[in-house]
């Protein structure tokens, strides 16, 4: 199972500041979000909007769509909002197709696009103690990266414990096209990675300890775009264990697509 929220930690910068709309009371010059951001997490069995906010001391958020109509609105009530408010926040749509209807999978992420149009997204906030508002423009795109193909270690792979572990991808240079190709693509149909995102999830022994982040141990990191391989440190691994490899490919419109592989180590 996929982990929510990863891609977020790409650079996603704002540019442009909108005119706060007469849902909110303006006290003065609105101000930009320190992040605001709406991208597009795909995978081979389900497609999802990720959306993050950052900005300290408000107390009530909205998000418009393109053509002006609120998809979102939250409010910090009662002792919250007497702490001071809000600073961050995160959300995930519930990944609305899964593998067991993948023959409608193509049509899924059509009628997805549909439902979420490109362009320009517009946050607004209320804060605290009269400051500012707050406005900022995140623009959604539809260029979807090509899903990566994990080449190394091979799908169910049993690999030593004790020894690095070597994980290697195809470059991802396409956009995605869907299952029989027929999905649509943008300008030249190329995809732009900035960033790979490697991520080795332990599954099964299951920590111990799930509120330090959640259940599953992971390693994380980020590479350039022209990276295609990284070696896995001993350290990160542990002996009769399973696990499961992601590669996101980061596109330039800050979207990520997603490929995974499971692997598991010898007992000895």
């Amino acid at each position: 199972m996929k982990t929510r929220f990863r891609a977020l930690s790409v650079l996603c910068t704002l540019t442009g500041l909108l005119t706060l709309s007469n849902s909110l009371v303006v006290h003065a010059q609105a101000e930009p979000f320190g992040a605001a951001v709406i991208i597009i997490e795909l995978t081979d069995n389900d497609i999802e909007l990720q959306v993050f906010a950052d900005a300290f001391d408000w107390k009530r958020l909205q998000i418009f769509d393109p053509n002006d109509r609120r998809v979102f609105g939250t409010n910090a009530r009662r002792r919250l909002r007497r702490q001071g408010g809000m600073s961050e926040m995160a959300f995930a749509s519930e990944p609305s197709h899964y593998l067991n209807e993948e023959d409608d999978y193509d049509v899924e992420v059509e009628d997805f696009l549909r439902r979420w149009p490109a362009g320009n997204y517009t946050f607004e906030a209320e804060r605290v103690d009269e400051l500012a508002p707050l406005s900022s423009a995140a623009q959604l795109s539809h260029v979807l990266a090509g899903i990566p193909e994990v080449t190394a270690p091979e799908e169910d792979a049993v690999v030593p414990f004790d020894q690095p572990l070597l994980i290697a991808w195809d470059a991802v240079t396409e956009q995605y096209t869907g299952e029989d190709g027929t999905l649509p693509t943008f300008g030249d149909g190329t995809a732009t990675i900035i960033e790979y995102q490697v991520i080795v999830n332990q599954e099964e022994p299951a920590r111990a300890e799930p509120w330090i982040d959640g259940g599953t141990r992971r390693a994380l990191i980020n590479v350039p775009g022209d990276v295609t391989q990284i070696e896995i440190p001993v350290e990160a691994l542990e002996p009769d264990a399973t696990y499961e490899i992601e590669i996101l490919a980061i596109e330039a419109s800050g979207n990520s697509s997603i490929g995974v592989l499971p692997f598991s180590t010898t007992s000895e």
